[in-house]
Parts: C-alpha cells; structure tokens; sequence
C-alpha cells in the first residue's frame, strides 16, 4: 500500500480509528510489539522477586536511596 493510498483510508476514518493507528504505528517505530510470549502471572512475580534480592543490599547501604524516607511519617494536609 502506497502512502497515498494510506492517506486516503485515513481520511475515511473517524479521529478514534486514525489514533488508534498512529499508536500502533508508534508502537512498531519503538519496536514494542514483538512476538514474545507474555509473561504468565507467576513468571511476572519471580522476576519481581528476583529484581527486589537484587537491589536489597543497594537500598540497604546507599543512604542517598532511602533519604526521601524519612518523610514517610509526616503529616500532609491539603491545604
């Protein structure tokens, strides 16, 4: 299909339908849609788990990830 041509199916297609292809077209420009298999639920969890073991020690002894912290125990109001 020629750009002309796609230019033409475009304008017969409502503003929905026209955004819904500009994020499929964004989608392969990035190359997020492939043909891996999604992750099931539980694969999704033991890499989670496996990320957070891996950066205990980090958040552990590096103060400078921990800071903002200390801020968990105060009292926000809207004002």
């Amino acid at each position: 299909m020629s750009i002309a041509e796609i230019q033409t199916e475009l304008k017969k297609m409502t503003n929905s339908e026209r955004l819904f292809v500009i994020e499929i077209a964004t989608k392969l420009v990035r190359g997020t849609i492939s043909e891996k298999p999604k992750l099931s639920l539980e694969e999704k969890r033991k890499k989670l788990k496996s990320s957070a073991e891996s950066m205990l020690s980090e958040y552990s002894n590096n103060k400078e990830l921990t800071e903002f912290g200390v801020l968990d125990s105060e009292v926000f109001l809207d004002a």
